[in-house]
């Protein structure tokens, strides 16, 4: 597996990535994400290393179900393909859109029987999706006064606007999304929560910061749980010392982190919000943009259905997959 280091290679001002064909990647990175990315490897100290031990030493123990991630998972997966593939794996799919001017595809799947709907959005496919990535930029232009990350609250006004033929007040709503798609999946609650609709869960896979530190606390009804593969480096962005002044963007919600095999660790919104992705990575150059692919988490999450092992998240490094054996 690549260093981020390795990653870090460019190419006429632009950031290579790998095998990047598979869903969630480009072929090369805009020059903006190397500035980003490369702060990682300076980044902000964050929290003491006692701390992090402190706060990942406990095992919270979490009524994790792998099966019905998976199936999460698997719509994050087809939201990247066509729109006759989409309608033949789930048939009770109403519709599939791209709207405006936004480039990102959506579904939403309704049964009305079991008054429940589910949308999916897909993640990063082109440089205008890593535009509204890498845009920095922060709204707060909601009832709540959340900041919100503007490239994903722009792309979750638009879906909310195309959608609204199709939604249903009263209904059990869930939302899902890779990448781009997960950010935009929890903005887009967001404004469903605000508009009187029944949000159920929100399940994001490699998804990364969309609001800030001030954010997080107003964010206590949103029924996210946020998906981290321990080698993905896109949840580590927009980087810490982004933002607004003094207020950083920050992580809400859960965090499950994948890690080799059957295993995997926990940690609940609180600490998952001052730990924040990766906290112990950043002096060990190990993060990978090619385990950031949506087909990685598919393998990770079905390797952990039948007997998932949970660890406590301050051991998890022996458990890495690909980790060499030594330092």
């Amino acid at each position: 597996m690549a260093s981020l280091k390795a990653v870090l290679q460019t190419s006429a001002g632009e950031l290579f990535i790998g095998t990047a064909r598979g869903p969630g990647f480009l072929r090369r990175l805009p020059v903006v994400a190397v500035a980003f990315i490369g702060c990682l490897l300076s980044a902000c100290a964050g929290l003491a290393p006692s701390e992090v031990e402190r706060l990942g030493a406990t095992d919270s123990k979490a009524d994790v179900h792998f099966p019905t991630l998976v199936g999460f998972v698997e719509r994050a997966q087809a939201a990247y393909g066509s729109e006759s593939d989409i309608r033949a794996k789930y048939p009770s799919v109403v519709k599939v859109a791209t709207p405006g001017r936004t480039d990102v595809l959506y579904f939403i799947e309704r049964d009305d029987k079991a008054r429940t709907q589910t949308i999916a959005v897909r993640g990063s496919v082109d440089r205008k999706n890593f535009a509204e990535d890498f845009n920095v930029t922060i709204l707060v232009n909601n009832p709540a006064e959340i900041p919100l990350h503007a490239g994903f609250a722009r792309v979750a006004d638009a879906i909310y606007s195309d959608i609204q033929p199709q939604l249903r007040q009263g209904y059990r709503t869930q939302l899902t999304g890779h990448s781009l798609g997960g950010a935009v999946a929890a903005v887009l609650a967001v404004k469903l929560i605000e508009s009187g609709y029944r949000v159920e869960k929100v399940v994001t896979f490699g998804q990364p910061r969309f609001t800030t530190v001030s954010g997080v606390p107003k964010l206590n009804n949103l029924p996210i749980v946020r998906i981290v593969d321990e080698n993905d480096i896109v949840p580590m962005l927009p980087p810490d010392g982004e933002g607004r002044p003094g207020d950083p963007f920050a992580h809400a919600g859960p965090e499950v982190v994948l890690l080799e095999g059957a295993r995997y660790s926990y940690l609940p919104g609180h600490d998952a919000t001052r730990l924040a992705v990766g906290e112990l990575w950043r002096s060990r150059s190990f993060a990978s943009l090619s385990d950031h692919d949506v087909k990685n988490y598919v393998v990770r999450l079905k390797a952990k259905q039948k007997a998932p092992i949970q660890v406590p998240y301050n051991q998890r490094e022996q458990f890495v997959a690909g980790k060499p054996p030594s330092e």
